[in-house]
């Protein structure tokens, strides 16, 4: 159930920049990397040359750093703060962040920095404002997750707001909605145990709600792609 809940995570976040063609390149920034498990994806899966992950928490680095060593394979991990990211302008031809810039005390400034270090494609995941249910707490609920002490949710309007206040042009911006419940919280962390059948129901019923008008812009997570 772990490893399903850690797919199903990864998945809402990836399948739309799948499908738009932005996870393609030669350089590769994880902003806000945790344990790595994006990065993983990004170094084996999709043969990235050249990935690099910056996170503020120590702890998460050295955690990530395991994770690579223990395969095998190097990728530059540092510490850091996002919102003072120690790259020069137009370095990585994509720039991955996610379920991080809610976290931020001036996410904007947080945005223009990702924007800034990109040269190509910024790719950003963050909690919806306009999900009904708040899937931080849900999953503290029900999960083992802890609320972090900023948890500030942006709809998809301010967001692309963001994007566009950090020099992106509107036409370049695509955002979506996906994902009704934090299946990949609940798992992962594995205080409620969920029967298998309801939790292929779950991820079937999420698919059904993303095709229905109005219905699909309350999804809990909002996915951005934009072109430099």
């Amino acid at each position: 159930m772990e490893e399903l809940g850690e797919w199903h995570h990864m998945y809402v976040r990836l399948k739309i920049p799948e499908k738009r063609g932005f996870l393609n390149g030669e350089t590769l920034l994880d902003a806000g990397c945790g344990n790595g498990r994006f990065l993983s994806y990004f170094r084996f899966n999709k043969k990235i040359r050249f990935c690099a992950g910056l996170d503020i928490s120590r702890a998460r680095v050295y955690s990530a750093n395991k994770r690579f060593k223990e395969r095998g394979s190097d990728v530059a991990l540092i510490v850091a703060d996002i919102e003072e990211a120690p790259f020069r302008n137009d370095v990585f031809d994509v720039v991955f962040s996610t379920d991080v810039i809610e976290h931020l005390p001036h996410p904007l400034k947080g945005i223009r920095e990702l924007v800034r270090i990109s040269k190509d494609k910024v790719i950003i995941c963050t909690p919806n404002k306009l999900c009904p249910l708040d899937m931080s707490r849900f999953a503290h609920i029900f999960g083992s997750h802890t609320p972090p002490p900023i948890e500030k949710y942006v709809t998809r309007f301010q967001l692309v707001d963001m994007l566009k206040f950090s020099g992106i042009r509107d036409m370049n911006i695509e955002v979506s909605e996906t994902s009704f419940v934090p299946l990949g919280w609940i798992l992962v962390n594995r205080k409620l145990s969920l029967p298998m059948k309801l939790v292929k129901f779950s991820m079937f019923v999420e698919k059904y709600l993303e095709k229905i008008p109005l219905v699909k812009y309350t999804a809990g997570v909002l996915v951005a792609t934009a072109k430099v």
